[in-house]
C-alpha cells in the first residue's frame, strides 16, 4: 500500500514545497467530515478513527491545526461541500465535476483498488464485466464507481443494488442475496476479517485503481492550505509514519 502511494507521487506534477512546514497562524482549527469506510474511516463507541483519520490528524499536529472529524453519508457530504456547508472531507476521487467545487491535495490519502468480493464457490477470474452477465452487485450508496462499471450497467450486463455500508453488502453476498460486493480491496478484507464472514474472497483483476484525496470546499477559501497539507503528507509517507498508521489497522 505505501509502495502504491509512493509510486503515485512519482507520477504527479511537481509539487513545490517550502523549506519547512511552518505553523499556520490563519487556521488553528478545522471541523472535517467523512463516512464510515473501514479501515480508512472507523466509528467505534462514538470515536472516529482509521487510516485516513489518523493520517490527517497527524498532518494537523505537524501544522499546529486541531482537526476533528464527524460522519455523514457520502451523498450528503458531497452536496454539503459543494454548497460550502462543510470545510473538508476525507477522501474523494478527483473528477472534473468535483474540481469545480473542491480543492484537492496533490498527495493522495490512499489508493482504492475497485474489487469485487464474491462467495468462494462463485469467484472466478474475468476479462470484463460482460463475463458476469446477470450478476447483482452491491455498492455503498454514494460510492463513486468506475467508467467500466457504469458501462456494464448501461449495457445491462449487471445490476447495481445500493446498500447503506460495505459490511451490509458483504453480509448480503454471504447469504446469497447478492452475487458480489464492489468496494475498495482493503475495505473488503477488513470487513471480512472483523465480521467473521466466511468464504467471501476478492475477485481478480481489480476493475480499476484510483487515488483518493483529502479535499477542501472552494467556498471556504482554504486553497492556501493545500501546499502545506501536501508537504506534511509527503513527509508522513517519507518518514514511515504512514506505514505505522497503516500497519496498526491492517497487520
Amino acid at each position: 500500500m505505501t509502495r502504491s502511494l509512493l509510486l503515485v507521487m512519482t507520477m504527479l506534477p511537481a509539487v513545490v514545497f517550502s523549506d519547512s512546514v511552518d505553523k499556520l497562524d490563519s487556521v488553528d482549527k478545522l471541523s472535517c467530515y467523512s463516512t464510515v469506510f473501514a479501515p480508512f474511516v472507523i466509528e467505534k463507541n462514538g470515536t472516529v478513527k482509521g487510516i485516513d483519520i489518523d493520517t490527517i490528524k497527524e498532518v494537523g499536529d505537524r501544522l499546529g491545526i486541531d482537526i476533528e472529524f464527524k460522519l455523514k453519508p457520502w451523498k450528503r457530504l458531497e452536496k454539503d461541500i459543494e454548497f460550502g456547508e462543510i470545510s473538508c472531507v476525507a477522501a474523494y476521487f478527483k473528477t472534473p465535476d468535483r474540481m469545480a467545487y473542491m480543492d484537492f491535495t496533490n498527495i493522495p490519502l490512499h489508493i482504492t483498488a475497485y474489487t469485487l468480493f464474491a462467495q468462494k464457490k462463485n469467484a472466478r477470474s474475468y476479462n470484463s464485466l460482460e463475463d458476469l452477465k446477470g450478476w447483482i452487485i452491491g455498492v455503498n450508496r454514494g460510492f463513486k464507481t468506475t467508467p467500466e462499471f457504469e458501462h456494464a450497467l448501461y449495457k445491462g450486463w449487471i445490476e447495481k443494488f445500493e446498500v447503506g455500508n460495505d459490511l451490509q453488502s458483504i453480509r448480503m453476498v454471504e447469504k446469497g442475496r447478492l452475487n458480489a460486493s464492489l468496494t475498495n480491496y482493503h475495505v473488503g478484507l477488513y470487513n471480512i476479517r472483523e465480521s467473521g464472514v466466511k468464504d467471501i474472497v476478492p475477485m481478480f483483476p481489480s476493475i480499476r485503481t484510483t487515488p483518493a484525496y483529502f479535499v477542501f470546499s472552494k467556498k471556504k477559501n482554504l486553497v492556501h492550505l493545500v501546499p502545506k497539507f501536501d508537504e506534511a503528507l509527503f513527509e508522513i509517507i517519507k518518514d514511515g509514519t504512514y506505514k505505522r498508521i497503516y500497519d496498526s489497522y491492517l497487520e
